[in-house]
């Protein structure tokens, strides 16, 4: 495959743009397309705003936003949700389990001894190198999570609930309590650690698999039973509106990088474009140019290429980006609602449904051709989505069917 590829970032390039670009150049080189025709132009270093903390503005938080949302909860409560519940608190399922009434008898047996045998399970595991690697998680990093479930109240009263070591929804649950402590650890991490694990849905049940696998012999899917489900689903609704609003400050940060960055680009958006083309315009001519715009960088180059002085480039790529919706604020400089306004086309955008930061662009434009939509979902709750596209082999694969 000839040309290059531009990738322009955003302003909330949570891990560092060398990171991300890493990743798209190895994304890249399954097409093939050499690494050395993959740039990224520092913008963000050169121009970019300051970091935000919203913190000192918010409202002190009170015991009334312990309570949880009151109404119905939907019926079709994703394992996205459920898995966004665990990872606040990993223990939880199995604590669920602990007050759930035995299976079948009805007795609740004195399971002492089942959880010592759970015990040493835990103590014998050992995870198949290649699957750590796969999803991008230390040795060490396991071995704590798994004896922080090993070590814990919650696997004691789970395992005297269920009354058998062996028991698959019990294994099954474990394994997923230690997946969950790892993630949790990682995205408690300063900066959060986007590994694998963290930003696909299928890596994910890769590693419950092989630590069920590890633990009893057998690999553990990574979906939840059906009891559990009925009961985590709707909590996971509830608890994490209630969570949602005492970790509010958390919550806000990508949101507050999405104003933030906004007013930046409303203020300091000529900078940023004339910085942009000249890093395109300085390209050696070796084949077609494709410019991929995450976030931000999505915004500021649909606006450079529809504009009149945009630089010679053969298809805009956006990835989670905020352009169509800017677009209908009247934020864009080249594009205005209402005054028949012409994208730069061909124009390939990908989003995500659990990335509340991306939007699909054909729709706001009805009347113009070469724009295509298409979904890039990574199983991972926001806000790990907005930056999980990149670990995605779908990813590259649609730039490589879209590339001219």
């Amino acid at each position: 495959m000839e040309g290059s590829l531009v990738f322009v970032h955003g302003t909330g390039v949570r891990e560092g743009l060398e990171n991300t670009l890493e990743k798209v150049r190895t994304g890249m080189a399954t097409l093939p397309l050499s690494p050395d025709s993959v740039c990224g132009p520092p913008w963000g270093e050169e121009l970019g705003p300051d970091d935000l903390d919203v913190t000192p503005i918010l409202p002190e938080s009170s015991a009334m936003t312990r309570a949880a949302a009151g109404g119905e909860v939907p019926d079709d409560v994703t394992d996205v949700a459920t898995w966004g519940l665990l990872i606040d608190d990993p223990l939880i399922e199995l604590r669920l389990l602990a007050v759930a009434p035995p299976a079948r008898t009805g007795i609740v047996v004195n399971a002492e001894p089942a959880a010592v045998e759970l015990r040493r399970l835990l103590d014998d595991a050992k995870v198949a190198p290649e699957a750590l690697e796969a999803a991008g998680v230390k040795d060490e990093e396991l071995r704590s999570a798994i004896v922080f479930v090993r070590d814990s109240e919650p696997l004691v009263g789970a395992a005297r609930a269920v009354g058998k070591a062996g028991d698959a929804g019990l294994l099954a649950a474990v394994s997923r309590s230690v997946v969950a402590c790892v993630l949790h650890g990682q995205r408690s991490a300063e900066p959060p650690r986007l590994t694998p694990v963290a930003l696909s849905g299928e890596h994910r049940t890769d590693l419950v698999g092989a630590v069920g696998e590890a633990v009893s012999g057998t690999p553990t899917r990574g979906f939840f039973t059906q009891t559990i489900w009925k009961t985590l689903g709707p909590l996971a609704v509830r608890v994490g509106n209630a969570k949602a609003r005492e970790n509010r400050a958390k919550l806000m940060d990508p949101f507050s990088d999405f104003i933030r960055d906004v007013a930046f680009y409303i203020r300091r958006g000529e900078a940023v474009r004339e910085f942009l083309a000249t890093a395109i315009s300085d390209l050696p001519a070796n084949g077609p140019v494709v410019v991929v715009g995450h976030s931000l960088g999505g915004i500021a180059m649909v606006d450079l290429m529809s504009g009149g002085d945009a630089p010679h480039v053969d298809l805009l790529v956006t990835v989670g980006s905020q352009a169509p919706y800017l677009y209908l604020l009247d934020s864009l400089v080249s594009l205005r609602p209402g005054q028949n306004a012409k994208p730069f086309t061909p124009w390939l955008n990908i989003y995500s449904p659990a990335d509340f930061l991306s939007f699909r662009a054909a729709p706001a434009f009805p009347e113009v051709g070469g724009i295509v939509d298409e979904e890039v979902d990574a199983g991972v709750p926001f806000p790990e989505s907005h930056s999980a596209y990149w670990s995605q082999k779908e990813t590259y694969s649609l730039i490589g069917q879209h590339w001219p």
